[in-house]
């Protein structure tokens, strides 16, 4: 009944117990098979009762069930290094979020700078051009900060929805209207999109999870193509698929199963 990596533990335990040598008066910790196959944390103590002339040799112990403790036990352990993981993401994200920041700031910045310093020296291309990158850099500014506040709200479950009618048709052409604006020549970024169909949800975060997927989809895809829309197999069963596909480099079958963890990426 005892379980086999504690068996020899309490064997030695035992072996020095008996030999009416010395005394053992540690508690031992084991685990004992319960009748419904579980096995539960027991703890054990005894000690030599001196042998009076005519007497056997005698032990007399306790034995009484630490489950109680060694759950609390494992509770706390799980709760510390869900911190520690924690904290070593959010240093993590907190390195990452710098450098994210940081480049497009750099950009804004910098074209900035150029246009002040040599206005009259450049054409009205080139200040158009720099003009255009400062706006695009801007965005993404915006965009990472909007992400930063969203998972502060997240964090301290502050987050609203906004539940309404919306025209899923609609909300994939916006979303190709604005991934046409920063097209990239080797990849074919397209809505494929059956009859409307009309949903409930908040539009507005339903559409930045699909531009999350997107500009994921974006980074990693050197050349070929990203789809997305949707798909109802039934009026029946009432679902309806939305999809990111794209022909970039994937994520390995491995690493699929961390993707939802917080912060967690494949490489860099």
């Amino acid at each position: 009944m005892i379980h086999p990596d504690d068996r020899q533990t309490m064997a030695d335990a035992f072996v020095v117990q008996l030999s009416g040598i010395e005394t053992f008066d540690k508690a031992v910790p084991f685990r004992l098979r319960r009748g419904d196959g579980t096995w539960e944390w027991f703890e054990g103590q005894s000690t030599y009762i001196a042998n009076i002339s005519g007497h056997p040799y005698r032990l007399v112990g306790i034995c009484m069930s630490i489950q109680e403790y060694k759950d609390i036990e494992n509770t706390l352990i799980e709760a510390r290094k869900k911190a520690e993981e924690s904290d070593r993401l959010k240093m993590a994200f907190l390195a990452n979020m710098s450098h994210e920041i940081r480049t497009p700031l750099n950009a804004i910045v910098g074209f900035s700078d150029v246009i002040a310093s040599t206005y009259n020296e450049l054409s009205d291309e080139e200040r158009a051009d720099f003009v255009r990158l400062i706006s695009i850099n801007s965005e993404h500014l915006v965009r990472l900060i909007d992400d930063i506040l969203d998972l502060s709200k997240i964090e301290s479950n502050t987050i609203k929805f906004t539940y309404s009618c919306c025209s899923l048709k609609s909300m994939m052409k916006d979303i190709e209207k604005e991934q046409a604006v920063k097209q990239l020549p080797e990849i074919e970024i397209k809505a494929l999109l059956p009859d409307d169909i009309y949903i409930n949800t908040d539009a507005t975060r339903l559409k930045q999870v699909i531009c999350n997927f997107i500009n994921n989809a974006r980074k990693f895809t050197e050349k070929g193509y990203i789809h997305f829309g949707f798909t109802s197999h039934s009026e029946k069963d009432q679902l309806v698929y939305l999809f990111v596909e794209d022909t970039g480099e994937g994520i390995p079958q491995e690493c699929q199963k961390e993707i939802f963890d917080r912060f967690y990426k494949v490489n860099t």
